[in-house]
C-alpha cells in the first residue's frame, strides 16, 4: 500500500493570495501547498481522499490515470468542490464515481451537486453515494 500527499496546505493553499508573510512568499517549493488530499494506491486500487479545488491539479501532477473510489472527510468546499473534476475519470471507467461519506455530507454532495446524480447528459459528472 503506498499513501500520497497530494495536498498538505490550508483552506486556501499556500500561498495565499496577496500574502506577503515570510512562507507565502518563500522560493521554497516545499511552501507552494495545494489544499488537503490523499491517494492511497494498492495494487491497481487508487482511492482518493477528499475532492477540493486543486483535485485537477493534483491529479496531474501525481500522473493518477484512474480513481476507484473517494472519500470525504466533511463537506467544506475545500473538501468537495473538485467533485465537478471526476468526469475524465468517469468518461475512462464508463461508470459513476463511487463515493463514500458520512450521511449529513452525502446529503450536502447531493444538494451541490444535484446534476451528477442519473441525469443522462453527456459531460455531466456521476456520483454514486
Amino acid at each position: 500500500m503506498k499513501i500520497t500527499l497530494l495536498g498538505t496546505g490550508t483552506s486556501q493553499g499556500v500561498p495565499v493570495i496577496g500574502c506577503e508573510c515570510p512562507v507565502c512568499t518563500s522560493a521554497d517549493p516545499r511552501d507552494n501547498r495545494l489544499r488537503s488530499a490523499a491517494l492511497i494506491s494498492a495494487g491497481d486500487l487508487n482511492i482518493l481522499i477528499d475532492a477540493g479545488p486543486d483535485l485537477r491539479q493534483q491529479m496531474l501532477r501525481a500522473r493518477v490515470r484512474h480513481l476507484d473510489a473517494i472519500l470525504l472527510t466533511h463537506e467544506h468546499n475545500d473538501h468537495v468542490i473538485g467533485l465537478d473534476d471526476i468526469r475524465p475519470f468517469n468518461f475512462r471507467s464508463g461508470r459513476a464515481m463511487t463515493v463514500f461519506a458520512l450521511p449529513r455530507v452525502g446529503e450536502e454532495v447531493r444538494r451541490r451537486f444535484e446534476y451528477g446524480f442519473g441525469h443522462p447528459i453527456p459531460g455531466l459528472p456521476r456520483i454514486a453515494l
